[in-house]
């Protein structure tokens, strides 16, 4: 009997370890591309061992995935702004209590990034059942966040009931779908080997570049000669804020297929397109000198932006003659405010195909101001945080 109950035992291990062994691989459940005022700044992809097109259902199962995204943007994209994507995403679609109680994780996932971002780079986040997530860049372990709800964070902040991008969300759920030419062009971006060992020095490592031998004879005395160069680049820590908002309480509304910028009353009320542009980008210069953010700076600018968020959907409306066109879409507003509260600015980044609703996304801004003076633990003299916006239509 016990011999019997030990072989039994045996078996089982065996069984788990073997299925531990084979586990497949993940499988692509989706891929898009997220765009910011009319360009493209990166293709994205999302591997599930099981594929779905339920949002819940792969926040919340504990299974090996990945998200992969790889810089298509001409310019790059600064650490700071990416960084900040992902902590207003988190930021949105999390609670109070889950915020504080990641928010050194937060620190340190915004902290692991340095330099900028160019064409190319691939960025990657792997969930690891029981052992957290690896940040990897270009292939280079960048760090660890040993935790087993941060993953899910990271993806509600594409995929949460209040997305960044709507259009982008939908393009992650397609339970493997996907058009073959946009992934043949997402599998054939790669970084460069000399790229590549620029990202190792943000780890502090040090590069070994293998130089030419100089003359037979010193090939056949010895090895190539190696140049170590510890490659340090300026620490710049991105600062993230948080926007969000939809009124409708409807899910997924049909894809955009064509983006406009709004040219009329929309403009107008954007207006002027460039300068606010101009604007934004000047406060995302002056974040990039600023100070590395704090468990408690980041959750202040967090709660800041929620409220501001809730303020804001409180004051959205459903425009009448949308509605009576069956028009429906998602608009993506950057907000800039002074210390006290007063917009400074706002920029459409993702507009909608229908100028009655880029209309009313910037008129419930409007609406909304002024947004409450600055905390104290929200540095400078400028913050700037975007609000997604999405209507759909009543089923």
């Amino acid at each position: 009997m016990r011999f019997n109950h030990l072989f039994r035992i045996l078996i089982s291990i065996s069984l788990f370890v073997f299925c531990q062994l084979t586990r497949a691989e993940p499988m692509l459940n989706g891929i898009g591309v997220h765009q910011e005022l009319g360009q493209e700044v990166f293709i994205g992809a999302l591997y599930s061992e099981s594929l779905s097109n339920d949002a819940d259902t792969l926040m919340n199962n504990i299974q090996p995935m990945r998200m992969e995204l790889k810089i298509v943007s001409t310019d790059g994209l600064t650490t700071r702004r990416f960084s900040r994507m992902w902590i207003e995403g988190m930021a949105v679609n999390s609670k109070a209590d889950v915020l504080t109680a990641q928010a050194d994780n937060m620190v340190k996932f915004d902290g692991l990034f340095k330099g900028k971002f160019l064409k190319n780079d691939t960025i990657s986040f792997t969930n690891n059942p029981g052992k957290g997530v690896d940040i990897n860049v270009n292939g280079v372990l960048l760090g660890k966040i040993e935790d087993n709800v941060f993953f899910s964070m990271l993806l509600s902040t594409w995929i949460g009931k209040i997305p960044l991008s709507s259009d982008y969300r939908d393009s992650l759920l397609k339970v493997g779908d996907v058009d073959a030419g946009l992934r043949a062009r997402f599998d054939a971006l790669s970084p460069s080997a000399t790229r590549t060992a620029e990202v190792k020095g943000w780890t502090g490592a040090q590069v070994e570049v293998k130089t030419a031998a100089v003359s037979s004879a010193a090939k056949s005395s010895a090895s190539t000669k190696v140049e170590t160069v510890a490659l340090i680049p300026k620490p710049e820590l991105p600062k993230l804020e948080v926007p969000t908002i939809e009124k409708p309480a409807l899910d997924i509304p049909a894809p955009v297929t064509q983006i406009e910028k709004p040219v009329s009353a929309a403009t107008s009320s954007a207006a002027p397109a460039k300068p606010a542009a101009i604007t934004a980008v000047k406060v995302e210069e002056e974040e990039e000198e600023g100070p590395a953010l704090t468990a408690q700076s980041l959750l202040a600018r967090q709660f800041y932006v929620s409220d501001a968020i809730k303020k804001i959907r409180g004051k959205t409306r459903y425009p009448q003659r949308a509605l009576d066109r069956d028009q429906e879409g998602s608009v993506r507003v950057a907000i800039v405010i002074d210390r006290e509260g007063t917009v400074l600015s706002t920029n459409v980044l993702d507009a909608s195909k229908f100028d009655l609703l880029n209309k009313e996304a910037l008129d419930a801004i409007k609406r909304s101001a002024p947004f409450p003076a600055l905390p104290a633990d929200i540095a400078g003299a400028r913050f700037e945080f975007t609000v997604p916006m999405r209507w759909t239509l009543p089923k």
